[in-house]
């Protein structure tokens, strides 16, 4: 399998002009490719895309584990972006958050699993269910991001109970890309609910952190907005 990351990387390298192992940013190595560039290599298939889907997972997360390159790695992640996955795919993809390291990776990670919530709930929330109480912040900030990720794309959505039971727990979170993630999830939350996350927002106007706070109302129409701002505001004066 070496030589299938072979392929992988120099056809990324070659669009790279910061050489073989790019430049380091955050930990990582980054051959500062364009994502759409990326992802169009994809389009013109690699020598293992005749493999089995047996093998070819196999394949990728050879890949994904052993790649120190952000835009290799991310191959591994667009390839299964809107494909429904057998059991043996997802249990390989789930262990994938181990190497998530950076918010891209995990919202990339994010669009794969959501569709999982989605076709196959019973696979997934259990492992959400555990790392929603993780010491590893990509475990967390998966744990409510990958619930939906995007509203517009959902066909079947958790209940609104249901998916606050993984939001709420995490409100008072330290980590910035956490926070992130919560704001995230109560916006597309928001999309499918709005009454009742609307009555969530007053209800926790003071718990909500100013980054979640300010990701979650983003899309408000701007009079409701308002309202919230105002009362916010008035009760932050109080404390």
């Amino acid at each position: 399998m070496e030589g299938f990351l072979d392929e992988v990387q120099s056809r990324l390298i070659r669009h790279s002009k910061y050489g073989p192992n790019g430049i380091l940013i955050d930990g990582m190595n980054r051959l500062r490719v364009p994502v759409p560039v990326v992802r169009r290599e994809l389009k013109d298939p690699y020598s293992f895309f005749n493999s089995s889907p047996a093998d070819l997972i196999k394949t990728w997360d050879y890949i994904w584990n052993q790649s120190e390159i952000f835009e290799v790695m991310s191959q591994a992640l667009y390839f299964y972006q809107g494909k429904s996955l057998c059991k043996e795919q997802f249990e390989t993809i789930l262990a994938w958050v181990d190497r998530c390291a950076c918010w891209e990776h995990s919202d990339d990670l994010s669009k794969i699993l959501s569709l999982v919530v989605e076709e196959n709930p019973g696979w997934v929330l259990p492992a959400f269910e555990r790392w929603n109480r993780s010491e590893n912040l990509w475990k967390r900030r998966q744990s409510i991001v990958g619930l939906i990720e995007y509203a517009s794309k959902r066909k079947r959505v958790l209940a609104f109970d249901h998916l606050i039971s993984f939001v709420d727990p995490l409100i008072h979170d330290d980590e910035y890309y956490v926070q992130k993630g919560v704001g995230w999830t109560l916006r597309e939350i928001y999309n499918l609910y709005p009454d009742q996350t609307l009555e969530y927002f007053s209800r926790n106007l003071e718990r909500l952190s100013s980054i979640a706070y300010s990701s979650a109302t983003s899309k408000l129409e701007p009079p409701i907005k308002k309202i919230l701002n105002s009362r916010r505001k008035n009760l932050r004066k109080k404390s």
